[in-house]
């Protein structure tokens, strides 16, 4: 028999995901992102209101063409799970937070506290050094897996590599993999890990997605990075075929959405087709070769989502650089 909790996350990662599988998730969370791009020639001018009203029309607008969407807390109380159990609700202190920062919750919020506003599941974003040291944000990352296993709810993780000009964005990213991959989560949302301004070859580009799959123990999803749309299908396409089980986006499907406009033919156009291209090439997250399936009771294949043994060990590293 699958353990009530562990059969609890798959089922709401069930409820994430497309009926084949592949995560196609909005993403509308961070609140500074947002503002810059909404309203690129004066963000602060952009009040709170202002931008939870201008997420309420976009998620109003697009919502339906998406397996799930991710918010910020302030836009979680006012949709109120969306009312169709495919909220995701990050709840990390900051927007992409420095990398010299021990990454930490919201004050005030927690995984429960999310739980009880609706969510399927919580996120955490936080930015590491490759070779930098990196224990409080494994801490950080083992101690909220650990309260989304006690709660029954999916996390989903984003450790993102800052690198500086030059650096090797493969190794980064895959480092990432390798640091935070084993600490309890059950997704990763990560960068594509190539360079793709200085390294032009696609051949290139899908063996370094490939890689990040062999490395990966759990399933991942691509992040936008805020790229321009036309690159991101790209990278979406060659990351899906080389075993990503969809997206997380954001700005490069709703970038040109701006404020004042009523209409979201745009973005809607953009979310749909990379979620045809999710469901077409990316690999089903309970096919990720961390899963184990087993017949139920009920006589269908379940997925059992368990953590590795280096989750459960020391956590090693140094304070966060």
């Amino acid at each position: 028999m699958i353990p009530a909790r562990t059969d609890a996350v798959a089922e709401r990662l069930d409820r994430l995901a497309t009926d084949s599988g592949q995560f196609a998730i909005l993403a509308l969370d961070h609140a500074r992102s947002f503002a810059t791009t909404i309203r690129p020639n004066d963000p602060d001018s952009l009040s709170s209101d202002e931008i939870i009203a201008t997420k309420d029309r976009l998620i109003d607008g697009i919502s339906r063409e998406a397996s799930a969407v991710l918010v910020d807390p302030a836009v979680a109380m006012r949709r109120s799970g969306l009312g169709d159990g495919r909220l995701i609700v990050g709840i990390e202190d900051g927007d992409y937070g420095a990398e010299a920062t021990a990454p930490r919750l919201l004050p005030g919020w927690s995984v429960e506290q999310a739980v009880d506003l609706g969510a399927q599941a919580v996120k955490i974003s936080f930015s590491f050094k490759p070779r930098g040291k990196t224990r409080s944000a494994e801490r950080f990352v083992t101690e909220t897996a650990r309260r989304c296993e006690e709660a029954g709810i999916p996390l989903f993780c984003e450790p993102l590599a800052r690198l500086p000009t030059g650096a090797d964005v493969r190794e980064g990213v895959h480092e990432g993999i390798r640091r935070f991959g084993a600490l309890g989560a059950h997704v990763l949302k990560i960068q594509f890990p190539a360079d793709t301004v200085r390294e032009r070859s696609r051949t290139m580009w899908a063996d370094a997605a490939a890689e990040a799959s062999e490395l990966s123990p759990i399933p991942w999803a691509l992040l936008s990075e805020g790229r321009e749309f036309e690159d991101f299908r790209e990278l979406l396409d060659i990351a899906c075929r080389a075993g990503a089980s969809g997206f997380v986006a954001g700005r490069a499907i709703w970038g040109p959405a701006r404020e004042s406009e009523a209409a979201t033919a745009t973005p809607r156009a953009r979310l749909m087709q990379l979620r045809s291209i999710a469901v077409a090439q990316g690999r089903p997250w309970r096919h990720h070769r961390s899963g184990r399936v087993e017949a139920t009771d009920e006589g269908r294949a379940r997925s059992v989502i368990g953590r590795t043994a280096a989750s459960q060990g020391e956590v090693g590293g140094g304070e966060v650089l």
